[in-house]
C-alpha cells in the first residue's frame, strides 16, 4: 500500500498533529479523470461509462489469484521504470492472513477475506523501513456490497514495530480511511484499455501527537484483470516542513502463475 511511505516519513520527524475526520465529497466524472490524470497522465482515465451494480465478487475484480502484474511508473522520481506485483497464497497465520501481496522490492501486504467477502489488510511490511505495520481492526482493502456513489468510513489503531525484531514497538497512531465508489471509467495502458471501477481512498493518519499525514489513492479495476492503474498523492505537514508529493501506475502485463504439479505417490 503505497501510503505506508508517506506514514512511514513522517513519523520520523517532529511537530504537531492534526484531528482525524474525513469526509466523503461528491465526486464528478471529470474531477476523478483530473485528480488521477495529475499522476497517471492525460488520456489514461477517460469518459464515464454506466455503472455496475455494487461490488459482489471482490475475486474477480481483483483477479485474486497467484501471478505477477507488470507496471509502467508514471510519476515521481522513478517515473519510467517498470514495478512488478505479485500475488500468492502464504497459508493461514495467527492473525488469519492467507495471502501475500508483494509490490516490488517495497512492500508486502498480508491479506485475507472476510466472511462477508470483503478483502481486508491486518498487517504489511515495508522492508525499506524495516516496519512492520499492523492494523486493528484490520485494514479494509476492497468492500464487498460498495455500490457506485457510496462511501464507507473506517476507523482504527496502528501500530507499528521493527519488521526485523518484531517484538520491538517504534510507535502507536491513528488512522481514518473513507472508501467511495467514484463509478466506472474508461482506462486506457499499454496493456490495453478496460472497462474499469474507479475506487476513491482518503486516509488520514495521527501519529503520537507529532505529525500529520493526509493520502489521496485512486485505485481501477478492470473485472477479470486486477487493477489497471493506480494514482496517488502523498501530503505530509510536519510543524513548518510540507512535503505534497504524486505518484502513478498503469498496466503493462499480467502473468498467471503456474500450476504446481501434483505429487504423485510412489
Amino acid at each position: 500500500m503505497l501510503f505506508a511511505a508517506a506514514l512511514l516519513l513522517a513519523s520520523t520527524l517532529l511537530g504537531e498533529s492534526f484531528p482525524a475526520g474525513a469526509s466523503a465529497q461528491s465526486l464528478s466524472a471529470g474531477g476523478v479523470a483530473s485528480e488521477a490524470g495529475e499522476a497517471l497522465g492525460e488520456g489514461v482515465v477517460g469518459i464515464a461509462l454506466p455503472a455496475w451494480p455494487p461490488l459482489s465478487d471482490p475475486d474477480s475484480l481483483a483477479r485474486w489469484e497467484p501471478g505477477e502484474w507488470r507496471y509502467r511508473i508514471t510519476a515521481g522520481p522513478r517515473r519510467g521504470q517498470t514495478e512488478r506485483e505479485s500475488l500468492a497464497q502464504n497459508g493461514m497465520t495467527v492473525r488469519g492472513e492467507a495471502w501475500e501481496r508483494t509490490v516490488g522490492q517495497e512492500y508486502t501486504l498480508h491479506l485475507r477475506r472476510t466472511a462477508e467477502g470483503s478483502l481486508v489488510l491486518p498487517s504489511e511490511i515495508a522492508h525499506a523501513h524495516d516496519a512492520l505495520v499492523r492494523f486493528e481492526p484490520p485494514l479494509t482493502y476492497l468492500i464487498a456490497g460498495l455500490a457506485p456513489g457510496e462511501h464507507r468510513v473506517f476507523d482504527g489503531a496502528m501500530d507499528v514495530y521493527s519488521s526485523s525484531r518484531p517484538t520491538m514497538k517504534l510507535y502507536r497512531g491513528k488512522i481514518r480511511a473513507t472508501t467511495v465508489h467514484a463509478g466506472v471509467y474508461e482506462v486506457a495502458t499499454p496493456a490495453g484499455t478496460f472497462r474499469a471501477v474507479a475506487l476513491k481512498t482518503d486516509y488520514e493518519i495521527q501519529i503520537i501527537a507529532i505529525a500529520s499525514v493526509k493520502d489521496t489513492l485512486y485505485t481501477f479495476y478492470a473485472e477479470g484483470v486486477g487493477k489497471v492503474a493506480e494514482a496517488e498523492r502523498r501530503r505530509i505537514a510536519v510543524g513548518l516542513l510540507k512535503t505534497d508529493t504524486k505518484a502513478g501506475k498503469v498496466l503493462l502485463s499480467f502473468t498467471p502463475a503456474r500450476p504446481t504439479p501434483d505429487r504423485q505417490a510412489p
